[in-house]
């Protein structure tokens, strides 16, 4: 096993917070129900705003009653239904849950790891008609706002996401939180990871919706994190920022570069509550403190390798498809989402995956497949029964658009073992996995490139999430795995750190959350 830099505190993260076999038994603790937090925060105010009359539903979700549509949608520079359909799509309540017991699970627009619904969604305006500018926690449990603050806080936006174009161009901002304890209460260490990836669901969520209503999404990852968690009134051993996505209704030019000019947080000693104190320290490393004083905004000199040469020599079959019909809405398709939690190990062809891809991946003009780390997510898919395409692992090339083969086979016990003896993975027709090279990417953005990589393989998750649901198939995510054996399969070395799996197959069964 390689060396661990004992100065990359995402390495040492990644490396502790791997799952072996011989430690599952240790790592399975019994579940203290009573102490699970609350899936929503609570706020006490009387000046929510009630955003379901605007829902595009016959019936409120929560109490059962019809929903009259309001007579008027007017509102500048949008209306309040736009801002309650882009809230809902994003990651709001599509469906509700009842258990024999009586309770009930709420279930939401993203997928996430174990139910658990870490996100938190926040908005500021300025300059609407529709609201007083202020800063608003998004209420997913009766679809509602709630003011934070009151007033135009664009100057320090523009100040702490070190001066976004996107922000001045923008009357409205979608800004992603994360409640740690919500996911670290099941998977303890662990969680960040799963954290960041169900963060990345409801970014990719918010992508794929927002051009419906008029909004052209422009997501940041580099911002001061204190000052913008101050700015949200948060603790920030509890909850933090993670993503800012600014939602002007005009194109901006070019997206922001962030490198070695930024100075990040040095290791925290502070208590961590009930938080595990190896997550919240390799967030604070990955927080961003200020920018240094005389540097630039510039891309690195460090230019990865091209991922589209790899594996050049194998051999390759081109895909190619027609693009999915989202029929009048992909709203539709974010309301239908649901994790499958069985296949039938039945085949599906070629050309649905070549679909699945291709929306994935769509060409930068259409949506960049990576909102942060470009370059730097590689793709395997593990094909066990395709029609069209051979047994095997295969590495996607995605400018190209070539699936390359690596090595053929028969691999179910193999990916059935790696995903913790799941038989999704077993029973899937296709995993498509996502891995990086975690120097490489540090060598750009330091420790936050483990956020980066794991909000842009989330939200890239989320897009296949949506067109496997288009197309009929069944589609789950996995954050459980045993990293190096995915290494093994995949001839990777240990510097390849593996970020994401997700299934699809032919669906069987129920769904869940």
């Amino acid at each position: 096993m390689r060396q661990i830099d004992q100065k990359s505190i995402a390495a040492i993260y990644h490396q502790k917070t791997k799952y072996y076999e011989a430690e599952m038994a240790e790592r399975q603790r019994p579940l203290n129900w009573s102490s699970q937090p609350a899936p929503f925060k609570a706020y006490h105010t009387e000046k929510k705003v009630d955003l379901t009359p605007y829902l595009p539903l016959r019936t409120n979700p929560f109490t059962g009653e019809a929903i009259e549509p309001p007579s008027e949608e007017a509102g500048y520079p949008f209306s309040l239904g736009a801002l309650s359909r882009l809230l809902y799509f994003t990651n709001g309540v599509t469906g509700i849950l009842q258990y024999p017991s009586g309770e009930a699970l709420a279930m939401r627009a993203a997928p996430t790891a174990g139910g658990l619904y870490p996100a938190e969604i926040y908005i500021a305006v300025r300059d609407c008609s529709i609201l007083e500018d202020g800063i608003y926690n998004f209420q997913a449990d009766d679809h509602s706002l709630v003011p934070v603050w009151e007033g135009n806080f664009w100057p320090e936006f523009q100040k702490y996401c070190i001066k976004e174009a996107a922000i001045a161009q923008a009357n409205l901002l979608v800004i992603s939180t994360a409640v740690f304890q919500r996911s670290a209460w099941r998977y303890h260490e662990r969680a960040y990871r799963r954290i960041l990836l169900d963060t990345g669901h409801v970014l990719g969520n918010l992508v794929a919706y927002a051009p419906e209503e008029g909004f052209i999404p422009n997501p940041i990852g580099g911002f001061i994190d204190n000052s913008l968690n101050h700015l949200l009134l948060l603790e920030a051993s509890k909850e933090a920022v993670l993503s800012v996505v600014a939602l002007p209704q005009t194109a901006i030019d070019s997206r922001p570069q962030l490198s070695h000019n930024l100075q990040y947080q040095d290791e925290d000693k502070d208590e961590a509550g009930q938080v595990d104190p190896l997550l919240l320290q390799l967030h604070r490393a990955s927080s961003i403190t200020k920018v240094m004083p005389g540097l630039p905004l510039e891309a690195s000199h460090f230019v990865p390798e091209s991922l589209e040469k790899k594996y050049i020599l194998k051999e390759a079959t081109m895909i190619s498809a027609e693009p999915i019909d989202w029929g009048e809405s992909i709203a539709q398709t974010i309301l239908l989402r649901r994790s499958t939690r069985a296949y039938t190990g039945e085949a599906f062809s070629k050309e649905e995956l070549s679909a699945l891809l291709l929306y994935a991946y769509p060409d930068p003009p259409l949506s960049p497949p990576s909102l942060f780390s470009e370059n730097l997510l590689e793709t395997y898919v593990i094909v066990q029964n395709i029609q069209g395409l051979e047994e095997g692992v295969y590495y996607y090339a995605p400018q190209s658009r070539e699936l390359r083969l690596i090595y053929a086979g028969d691999f179910k016990n193999q990916t059935w073992h790696f995903s913790l003896g799941q038989d999704l993975s077993r029973d899937a027709a296709a995993l498509v996995i996502h891995t990086a090279h975690l120097e490489n990417a540090m060598a750009l953005y330091g420790n936050r490139a483990y956020r980066y990589l794991h909000l842009d393989a989330g939200q890239i998750g989320e897009r296949m999430n949506l067109a496997a649901i288009r197309l009929k198939l069944g589609v789950s995510g996995i954050g459980g795995f045993y990293d190096d054996e995915v290494n093994a399969l995949l001839g990777l070395p240990f510097e390849e750190i593996i970020v994401y799996i997700t299934t699809l197959g032919q669906p069987h069964g129920r769904s869940s959350a």
